[in-house]
């Protein structure tokens, strides 16, 4: 990740907690990601600077993480990387040990005047009923049998995008861990790890009759959907997949988010209409798009408590992976890696004073490349900091003392502060 991509990032999770605030709630009433990098957890009212020795990156330690990896980019790229490099351990070990992966994409037509809600329990309801069919528990197995396929298990990714013309579009990937030729001549799985032909088929009608049975599907749309609704690629595909996750800008910060609506960082053309993530959505609303900020409220509301990836029981056991880590136990981690030192330190004050002038981000690009020498990189830091409080502010420096999130995303053991001389 550049310094630059960070400070980004932290551009963006400031319209992302201004969105999110409830004016007239307090502290405890607000989303998670409201006071993300708003406030010290330790005792000592500090927080530490780290620095890697290279310049790549810099960050803060002991300050509140929301976890929240919808609606944060700053957690959000942290956490998804995590993911990645779990999804390809496991990939690497599975295809060393002879198994293969493939990747199903399973989708459905958009309804541009659905609410996201809606379609996201419907989407639900779609798939439930899928995994319930007797065609998916024949070729794709259930309750430890394999089924035809030879599925050892599953690991599912939701997503979504959006458009102005066809409205929201939910899709999940489902990265299937299978072991193909334990079931001879008759194993539908040929040598690049596709599923075949046949078979496919099969799964893909069982899935245009799940979507029309949870209402996602009409009847004149059976044929698209049969031909589009549901995409299955071998190993190879899903190799790509795992090496994309998390580093293609799917939850940060596009590099192209400065460019306009016509341009920026798009998903991709869907039937017509422009596509494009939630995180780039409020790089429009920082240029003032009202229809981008109602979009993002939605998509936060709708998402909310919802998982990224979600685990077959049993895979990770089989696959030899440790136990699967909560988003806010990651997005919390302040245990330095080998190539970072402490170069610094910054009170709460000096917090609030970056929060009210927007410079937070630009504080993390400022110390991977300026603080060099460890032996004067505080004076460095100090010297920064005289520097922000000259600045007029541009909001308020309002930050959180000894806080924490309980497990229901509550802050817990809050003490609000503002510093007026210096936010």
């Amino acid at each position: 990740m550049s310094v630059q991509r960070k400070k980004d990032r932290f551009e963006l999770l400031r319209m992302a907690s201004s969105l999110l605030y409830r004016k007239g709630e307090g502290p405890r009433q607000q989303h998670p990601t409201v006071w993300c990098n708003r406030g010290i957890t330790t005792g000592t009212d500090q927080a530490g600077v780290w620095r890697a020795v290279d310049g790549s990156n810099a960050r803060l330690s002991g300050v509140i993480t929301c976890g929240a990896v919808w609606t944060c980019p700053v957690c959000a790229a942290k956490i998804s990387e995590e993911r990645r490099k779990d999804l390809s351990q496991a990939m690497a070990g599975h295809v060393a040990a002879g198994g293969h992966a493939y990747l199903l994409t399973l989708t459905f037509p958009h309804e541009s005047d659905m609410p996201l809600g809606e379609l996201l329990e419907k989407f639900a309801k779609a798939r439930q009923s899928w995994a319930n069919s007797r065609t998916y528990k024949r070729i794709m197995g259930e309750k430890g049998d394999r089924g035809t396929a030879g599925r050892l298990g599953t690991v599912n990714a939701l997503e979504v995008t959006v458009g102005k013309a066809n409205g929201w579009h939910p899709h999940v990937h489902a990265l299937v861990f299978a072991v193909p030729g334990a079931f001879g001549e008759g194993d539908p799985i040929n040598p690049a790890g596709d599923l075949a032909s046949g078979a496919i088929d099969e799964l893909k009608g069982a899935w245009v009759k799940a979507l029309q049975k949870a209402g996602l599907c009409a009847v004149s749309q059976v044929s698209d959907v049969f031909k589009h609704g549901l995409n299955v690629r071998g190993g190879a595909k899903a190799a790509e997949y795992i090496a994309k996750f998390g580093k293609d800008e799917r939850w940060g910060a596009s590099s192209e988010l400065t460019r306009n609506h016509a341009k920026v960082g798009t998903v991709g053309e869907i039937a017509g209409d422009m596509h494009f993530t939630p995180f780039q959505l409020l790089q429009f609303v920082i240029s003032g798009d009202g229809w981008a900020a109602a979009r993002f409220r939605e998509y936060a509301e709708a998402f909310h408590g919802r998982r990224m990836l979600s685990w077959s029981p049993g895979l990770r056991k089989a696959l030899r992976l440790a136990d699967d880590r909560e988003d806010d136990e990651i997005a919390a981690d302040d245990r330095p890696a080998p190539e970072e030192e402490q170069v610094g330190t910054i009170s709460i004050e000096d917090l609030s004073a970056l929060v009210s002038r927007n410079m937070l981000g630009d504080f993390h690009r400022y110390v991977a490349e300026s603080c060099i020498h460890p032996e004067r990189a505080q004076q460095d830091i100090d010297d920064y900091l005289r520097m922000v409080k000259a600045m007029p502010k541009f909001g308020r420096g309002q930050v959180l003392k000894r806080a924490t999130f309980d497990k229901n995303e509550r802050i817990r053991a809050v003490e609000p502060v503002e510093y007026r001389d210096a936010a």
